[in-house]
């Protein structure tokens, strides 16, 4: 069809670099799939039918559009422990208060060095310590781990999802050798459910490449359209 471009061939490097020596490296999201639970996918009807008679319980990851979901974006996980005690409302402290012991490596508390508060909100900010460098063609997308209160049941915060975009320069591009290029820092803004408390490598957020509003438009294929473009 003309009018399209051709991105068959588009590849744009996303460099990535420790803000902390703690950080641990992104990650593809690994989902619970199991590779001999047999596929419906190409099953016909009849197969399908003998097989939930046979007590065959059907999971997320058995869906194709869920598993593809794993080799997309990557998996940001927490560097340190943390504890969060913060209530929702943002005014109170949860008790029991902090221990004077747990303040001394900073990170167990609400000091600044990994955990930050947003002023009176009970949101909590957590820095992951991964800083990505990506071309300004795209976008880069923080986002909540998706399915996650079935992978993760037990999760007692959200992520507040946020697109970054050179739009938005509050985070500076330190090498001059990456002049096309602009950069995402970590913070992974949390809302707290409960007093939380998170362990070094506990899986928190995904980041994802996208492409900017102004790089596509939405139309709707009419009849129309169909009629007068040549066919391949």
């Amino acid at each position: 069809m003309s009018g399209i471009p051709d991105i068959s061939d588009m590849q744009w490097p996303i460099y990535w670099e420790r803000e902390y020596t703690t950080a641990i490296a992104p990650e593809r999201l690994k989902l619970e799939m199991n590779p001999h639970r047999p596929l419906m996918t190409n099953m016909p009807l009849s197969e399908q039918r003998k097989l939930a008679e046979s007590g065959y319980k059907v999971l997320p990851d058995d869906c194709g559009p869920v598993r593809m979901v794993s080799q997309y974006g990557w998996l940001i996980r927490c560097p340190v422990d943390c504890k969060l005690r913060r209530t929702k409302d943002g005014f109170k402290w949860q008790a029991p208060e902090i221990k004077p012991e747990e303040r001394l490596l900073g990170y167990k508390s609400f000091s600044g060095m990994y955990v930050d508060t947003i002023l009176n909100s009970g949101y909590a900010k957590l820095c992951c310590g991964i800083r990505f460098y990506y071309p300004k063609q795209i976008g880069i997308m923080l986002k909540d781990i998706p399915n996650h209160f079935y992978h993760y049941p037990d999760r007692t915060f959200s992520v507040w999802e946020g697109i970054k975009s050179q739009e938005y320069k509050l985070t500076p591009n330190l090498y001059d050798f990456l002049p096309d290029y602009d950069a995402f820092v970590t913070n992974v803004l949390l809302q707290l459910n409960k007093p939380t408390t998170l362990k070094r490598g506990d899986p928190v957020a995904l980041v994802v490449p996208v492409l900017l509003p102004k790089q596509f438009r939405l139309e709707e294929l009419t009849p129309e359209r169909k009629q007068s473009s040549p066919q391949s």
